[in-house]
């Protein structure tokens, strides 16, 4: 028993840090969540017998890997050097993916990730919660598990969201119309989601999730690309003042405050615009053009809309 005196009073602490950190992992030992531990770099580390039971595997074959098992079932490859990239500058990822097991069958998996700190306060491990919803989803969508329809929000992932952009570049190349796309990121947000032990994030994604699909009509998409950024691809417009007034629209929409949170009472967002075909001609032109209006929006100050280029810089 640790016995502590503060200002002449004695408090007494229940247990002792070499107790605290054998229940710890006694937890992770026999945790039924799946577990694992990453090092700072992002190679297994350590795994719990959960998650060998969930994913088929021996602790041996996982020790020392990368886990991209957790991502082997998205159709976008680089969704996996996303989350290791927004886990090392965040400190915390949480999301919902498509992970494989050994045999190749396609798990959905709800993933929570959180860094331990050393004394010099870097980042030396994370430590990962995966659990499988498959039944959830299952249940709450009364639907078999869509795998181009990101769990947590319920719109469009970035593959089906990648695939729908060449569509209707291909669509309006015909119609001689035009197409913009909207890179919503989200300000702050990695310091947001840490609220509310973790929670506050998901909040957040899935309000902007469905107050995106009430803004827009049906033959527009919104697509979650990863962790807080958000696509929008709005069609069929032919004027500058068209594209002002929807994208307003969405930003007023957005950042208008209420309580969405009882720590969180409005967001605020950098929004980089992007339009075909004076931003680029192939869908990885334009989504790198838009994403680099949102950079330019975020270094501004954030909070607000960044355009790549004006419909009216050129004669359609």
């Amino acid at each position: 028993m640790i016995r502590k005196k503060v200002e002449n009073e004695i408090y007494n602490l229940p247990v002792t840090l070499k107790e605290l950190g054998s229940f710890a992992s006694t937890l992770f030992e026999f945790s039924t969540d799946a577990m694992l531990v990453l090092d700072a770099v992002g190679k297994i580390s350590s795994v719990n017998p959960a998650l060998c039971n969930l994913l088929s595997e021996e602790k041996e074959s996982l020790i020392g890997k990368i886990p991209d098992f957790l991502f082997a079932g998205q159709a976008d490859v680089s969704s996996y050097k996303n989350f290791i990239r927004d886990l090392i500058n965040n400190g915390y990822w949480s999301g919902q993916v498509f992970g494989r097991n050994k045999s190749g069958a396609v798990i959905p998996l709800e993933l929570h990730f959180s860094a331990i700190y050393n004394e010099l306060g870097e980042a030396n491990h994370y430590v990962g919660i995966c659990s499988s919803i498959y039944s959830y989803v299952s249940k709450m969508n009364e639907l078999p598990f869509n795998p181009n329809i990101d769990p947590l929000t319920k719109i469009f992932n970035a593959s089906a969201f990648l695939h729908r952009l060449e569509h209707n570049i291909h669509k309006i190349e015909k119609d001689m119309s035009v197409l913009s796309l909207l890179y919503i990121d989200i300000d702050h947000f990695s310091e947001l989601a840490k609220k509310d032990n973790y929670q506050a994030g998901d909040i957040i994604l899935k309000n902007l999730g469905s107050t995106l699909k009430e803004i827009l009509e049906e033959s527009d998409t919104v697509a979650r690309l990863k962790a807080d950024i958000f696509c929008v691809i709005i069609q069929d417009i032919y004027t500058q003042e068209s594209i002002d007034e929807m994208v307003n629209k969405i930003f007023q929409k957005i950042t208008k405050p209420y309580l969405l949170h009882p720590e969180i009472e409005k967001i605020s967002i950098s929004i980089g615009v992007a339009t075909f075909p004076i931003s680029g001609e192939t869908p990885q032109d334009l989504l790198e053009s838009a994403a680099a209006a949102a950079k330019k929006a975020k270094t501004q100050g954030g909070n607000q809309i960044c355009y790549h280029k004006m419909l009216n810089e050129i004669n359609l």
